[in-house]
């Protein structure tokens, strides 16, 4: 089978012709190159050997791509947005591997997470808040996004030993952001020891003390866990000199200046600008 994959490489998707070839002896497929491509949003019928311009795989992949460029990228994310809503929100059976895999053919993985899940999220939040929601369904659309998060994972780059600690301070119960932070950074290489969410204090640091990471992490998302986490981050940094980065939707301008000791990144940034300043922190 011929087909077109997809690899991210620092935010940007590049793409390869490739075949899938049947090994006899270990019964199983593997995967060669045909043909490298270059940058996936400048393919073109002509970057493909003629011999295969006519595959079904390549035909789809050339009008997916067509249609993406021409169609307004706006509408297509609202689109998506409200699909992926529904299909959390119903009282059916999900295929979570088929839904990302559903998705993914328009979206990177940091994209996916930008552009859909983040807005959902929020969304899903602000209907609860206002009664329009019921806790149980909130309860279920965050319970099957953390399961649709972990098809997302490829551990397809090389895992370096740059160690990075993910955690929420005492009584954030949410880590959404959390679990989304550990698929991006590790299919980016990192080595990542996710902890959220609601540690305490003390344990945090024990758990610093045992691996020696080289970057925390902390997620914020409810305004009523700022002054713990004002706390983490104190203690945190008086015991190590570690790098720390706080974030979350629950961090602001009316707060940003209470995290002194730590990089502050608001709810504006998204998760691929975290992973920049990630990688600026790792090479200093």
């Amino acid at each position: 089978m011929v087909y077109i994959r997809n690899k991210q490489v620092k935010g940007k998707n590049y793409a390869y012709l490739v075949r899938s070839v049947w090994n006899k002896d270990k019964k199983s497929t593997s995967q060669q190159t045909i043909k490298y491509l270059g940058r996936s949003s400048k393919v073109t019928i002509d970057n493909i050997p003629v011999r295969f311009r006519n595959n079904p795989n390549v035909i789809k992949f050339i009008v997916r791509k067509k249609h993406i460029q021409h169609e307004d990228l706006s509408e297509l994310i609202y689109a998506t947005q409200k699909e992926i809503l529904i299909k959390l929100s119903e009282s059916v059976t999900v295929d979570y591997t088929r839904l990302y895999e559903q998705y993914k053919k328009n979206f990177s993985t940091v994209e996916f997470f930008d552009k859909i899940i983040k807005p959902i999220l929020y969304d899903v939040g602000d209907r609860w808040k206002q009664n329009k929601l019921l806790i149980g369904t909130e309860h279920v659309i965050s319970n099957r996004i953390n399961t649709v998060i972990k098809q997302t994972i490829t551990h397809r780059k090389k895992r370096t030993n740059y160690k990075i600690l993910i955690c929420n301070p005492t009584g954030e119960r949410h880590n959404i952001a959390c679990n989304i932070l550990e698929s991006v950074l590790i299919n980016n290489g990192f080595n990542v020891f996710n902890i959220s969410p609601s540690t305490p204090s003390e344990d945090v640091l024990q758990y610093i003390d045992e691996i020696k990471p080289n970057l925390i992490l902390i997620s914020i998302t409810l305004p009523n866990n700022i002054k713990a986490g004002i706390n983490l981050v104190e203690r945190t940094s008086n015991s190590c000199k570690i790098p720390i980065i706080v974030g979350g939707q629950a961090i602001n301008s009316k707060n940003s200046n209470k995290f002194l000791s730590a990089t502050v990144m608001d709810s504006n940034n998204s998760f691929n600008q975290i992973v920049k300043k990630i990688t600026m922190i790792q090479k200093r």
